[in-house]
């Protein structure tokens, strides 16, 4: 049996992010508003969601008012809990070759809402709004 040093998560965490759009545990929606739906992963139920290069370029990037300089160094959203009706802030930064959700994504997101690994969240930018909706759309089988 294999055991995990804080090494080897780092390691795991720089591989994950370095990874192409062909990541199946990511799925882009087709159908409704939901343009970004991401299966959670270990490392999304820690301090970030982690947001891939092509989903951030179509869907994030062009409704922010940003410069790459603010994304660099973090770009502050409002996300709307569409289930919850309530609004959080969180920071959106670029990192090695993804970009993530960070700030108090665990404490207001992961904790509040009891999210577990595979469960299926939901983005899409609300013009009329000027924020992110977010939704859980789907609970982890074994969890319903």
């Amino acid at each position: 049996m294999t055991t995990m040093n804080p090494q080897n998560v780092q390691e795991n965490l720089e591989t994950t992010e370095q990874e192409d759009d062909s990541d199946p545990e990511t799925l882009e929606s087709q159908a409704g508003p939901w343009k970004i739906k991401k299966k959670l992963q270990i490392f999304d139920l820690n301090k970030r969601l982690l947001v891939l290069k092509r989903q951030a370029e179509r869907f994030v990037l062009p409704v922010l008012e940003a410069s790459d300089d603010e994304i660099e160094k973090g770009y502050e959203v409002d996300i709307w809990d569409v289930d919850t009706k309530t609004t959080h802030s969180l920071i959106f930064q670029k990192r090695s070759k993804s970009y993530v959700f960070t700030g108090n994504w665990n404490e207001d997101f992961c904790k509040r809402r009891d999210l577990k690994l595979y469960d299926t969240v939901g983005l899409y930018w609300d013009p009329s709004n000027k924020c992110f909706d977010f939704s859980v759309l789907e609970v982890r089988k074994d969890r319903v």
